[in-house]
């Protein structure tokens, strides 16, 4: 079960290219028909040095993990476990040629008495997005949930 004694905990670090088949895949999936995202050209008109992802493509990284770090190591019970939400802050966009890396690192652990009854424990995770020369790309906030039992 979270803790409070887990905050500060580093649950993992990835590094993976943004490339740009898996921002046009992504851009797909997500129904966004904007040119920007498959067209260097488009891109350039629209500002951007190459092509931007999707604002949402940190969630790739997922793909890249070994494992599903949170829940294990929290020791959170699976069966009781809700996303709370995920929030995102850029610094600048991330586009076609960056090589990110994400550090996820336990920022809170907090406990409510839940409505239904028993105390449910939120868990804040923090990602840390940064680019090959080690600069801020963006952030990203998880908020994970274990009901009461």
């Amino acid at each position: 079960m979270p803790d409070a004694s887990q905050v500060g905990l580093v649950l993992d670090e990835v590094t993976f290219p943004v490339e740009r088949g898996k921002v046009r895949e992504f851009a797909r999936a997500l129904h966004d028909p904007n040119p920007i995202h498959q067209d260097a050209e488009a891109a350039e008109a629209a500002g951007f040095a190459a092509i931007p992802a999707p604002l949402t493509f940190p969630m790739v990284a997922m793909m890249w993990r070994e494992r599903d770090a949170a829940i294990e190591d929290l020791g959170f019970d699976f069966k009781r476990l809700l996303h709370g939400g995920t929030t995102w802050d850029y610094v600048r966009p991330i586009e076609v040629g960056d090589e990110l890396t994400i550090e996820r690192v336990v920022k809170a652990v907090d406990e409510r008495q839940g409505k239904r009854g028993g105390v449910m424990t939120f868990v804040t995770i923090e990602a840390t997005i940064k680019d090959a020369a080690g600069d801020l790309v963006a952030r990203q906030t998880d908020t994970l949930i274990q009901t009461g039992a």
